[in-house]
């Protein structure tokens, strides 16, 4: 009887810790899902896929990897000749609306970095949030951008 008793109160114990430790783990999903605490949302990211795609957009990794407000440059040549990226919206042309996600797979990312905040790629998405009409934004024409060049660039800007 005794033992049973002492068996009864240490399963009681376990199921506590176990029932507060859920409660805890539960408790802070839900705060960071509902806050967005994650150090992801205040800034745009960049995020280089495989085969060379590249995306601006906010990155979030919880609960799925998502970029939620997504862009893509877009090369366009004028009638000279010189050829110039334009930032576009992926919602531009497409069934998307602006508040959709595009969902990625983590085997496909092949890096991702914050965007600076003198780039002009986060001037060209606040002038486009802000003023539609100015839009689409032409970018400085640049050249050999690829997703390497883009990381060794990233890498220089690191080591400064």
């Amino acid at each position: 009887m005794m033992e049973r008793k002492k068996i009864f109160s240490f399963l009681n114990k376990i199921g506590t810790l176990a029932l507060i430790f859920l409660i805890f783990i539960g408790g802070y999903l839900l705060l960071a899902k509902a806050t967005h605490l994650w150090p992801f949302d205040e800034n745009y990211q960049i995020v280089v896929l495989e085969g060379g795609l590249i995306y601006f957009g906010h990155l979030k990794l919880f609960p799925r990897i998502s970029l939620s407000e997504v862009y893509f440059l877009q090369n366009e040549t004028d009638e000279k000749g010189n050829t110039y990226q334009r930032l576009v919206p992926i919602s531009q042309g497409m069934i998307l609306n602006q508040k959709s996600k595009m969902y990625l797979s983590p085997q496909k990312i092949l890096w991702w970095a914050d965007l600076p905040k003198e780039s002009q790629i986060l001037t060209a998405i606040k002038t486009y949030k802000t003023n539609t009409f100015l839009f689409p934004q032409n970018l400085t024409p640049q050249k050999n951008l690829t997703p390497q060049n883009l990381k060794k660039k990233n890498e220089q800007n690191q080591n400064r």
